[in-house]
């Protein structure tokens, strides 16, 4: 590897020349003391321009009194008298000149990598692009919106820090530091920030994740669903409403919202009693077919006799100004652990549970599966449409 170039600039032309020498982005001032003659150091540096050219001056005038000789014995002496201390001082703990000198240059050549370094605001956009436009792992639009998000959230956090200013502590800090209800949201930051370094290690940008090691708990508590009479109450003012397909699909079958709201008659099997969910609504990308219940069919056929589209445009509109009208508060994700929670009290088999949600077992012990009695599960599986 060759060695980086030095640029100079004469600007002392009397004997002692100052030069100002740039090299590896740093700029420093030297003191030229190369002559016939001379006996000593034949440079010294200077960080500021001033002090080069006072030195120099102050050595001219001392060589126009005394000579070069005694001059030049003078600072040799001084010279080394300072290398004797600064060997005795690094001595004390196992360290040499030239281990303080590597040290320093080791220094020095970090922090012009971390200046010359880009902005993490740059690289954001770079990633979420990225992301977004890799045709070999196609996102979704509910998927790249949220990565979206994510990356101006970051912007607007960490935007004009360098990339190699992100260290382990500064990450943890801020994780730690987020005004937020939950340790869930924390770990979901964490997750997209985790993504984010890695794509950066990936791109040579870092050498390793900042982010990897820390560690966020969440306290899941217990599943929180709707009750029967709160499911009773939510599909009754449903019944009657282009929102009545979706209510019953995402209630008596679990399937997510936003598979939900793609869904139509062509998904949904009234002879076989089977809902289909291909590949291109799932989130996980598999197909799914399933039956329903008896209670879910009956709410299909009532919807269908209707003869309004199974899911309404605007269903995100809608449907919030539905849950407005209810009695009861509304839980976050509650219509899909409320299915959870009685299908599995109903037929206590974790493996076809999982085949309907598409979620892993363990992932449905962790956050679904609650506990309810005998009587309530009869209930709320007889919840059907009026006459």
């Amino acid at each position: 590897m060759s060695k980086p170039t030095r640029k100079q600039k004469l600007i002392r032309k009397e004997f002692p020349r100052v030069r100002q020498i740039r090299r590896r982005g740093c700029t420093y001032y030297a003191v030229d003391l190369r002559r016939t003659f001379w006996k000593g150091q034949k440079w010294k540096n200077f960080t500021s321009r001033d002090d080069a050219l006072k030195y120099a001056v102050e050595l001219a005038a001392s060589i126009q009194s005394n000579g070069v000789p005694s001059v030049a014995k003078n600072i040799a002496n001084l010279e080394d008298e300072k290398l004797i201390r600064w060997n005795e001082q690094l001595g004390a703990h196992g360290k040499t000149i030239e281990d303080a000198v590597e040290l320093m240059l080791n220094h020095l050549e970090k922090e012009q990598r971390r200046r010359e370094s880009e902005h993490v605001g740059s690289l954001l956009t770079k990633w979420m692009l990225d992301r977004i436009e890799n045709n070999l792992k196609p996102m979704r639009p509910r998927s790249a919106k949220t990565l979206r998000d994510m990356a101006n959230r970051f912007k607007a956090d960490f935007g004009k820090v360098k990339i190699l200013e992100m260290t382990h502590q500064r990450i943890e800090s801020y994780l730690k530091d987020l005004d937020v209800e939950s340790n869930q949201t924390r770990k979901n930051r964490h997750s997209y920030l985790k993504q984010f370094f890695n794509w950066c290690v990936r791109n040579k940008h870092l050498r390793e994740n900042p982010a990897d090691e820390i560690q966020i708990d969440v306290d899941r508590g217990a599943p929180k669903f709707f009750t029967v009479e709160q499911c009773q109450e939510l599909m009754k003012k449903a019944q009657n409403t282009e929102l009545c397909g979706y209510f019953a699909l995402t209630l008596f079958a679990g399937i997510r919202p936003e598979e939900a709201s793609l869904l139509t008659w062509e998904n949904i099997n009234g002879g076989t009693r089977e809902i289909s969910i291909p590949p291109e609504i799932s989130k996980t990308k598999r197909h799914r077919l399933f039956n329903v219940s008896d209670n879910l069919h009956d709410w299909l056929e009532f919807c269908r006799s209707q003869g309004s589209p199974l899911i309404p445009i605007n269903l995100k509109n809608k449907r919030q100004a539905f849950v407005k009208t209810l009695s009861f508060p509304w839980i976050q994700d509650g219509l899909r652990h409320t299915f959870c929670t009685f299908h599995y009290a109903k037929h206590h088999n974790t493996e076809e549970l999982r085949h309907i949600m598409g979620n892993s077992p363990s992932v449905i012990d962790r956050f679904y599966k609650g506990a309810i009695g005998k009587l309530e599960v009869e209930k709320f599986w007889g919840i059907g449409p009026e006459e």
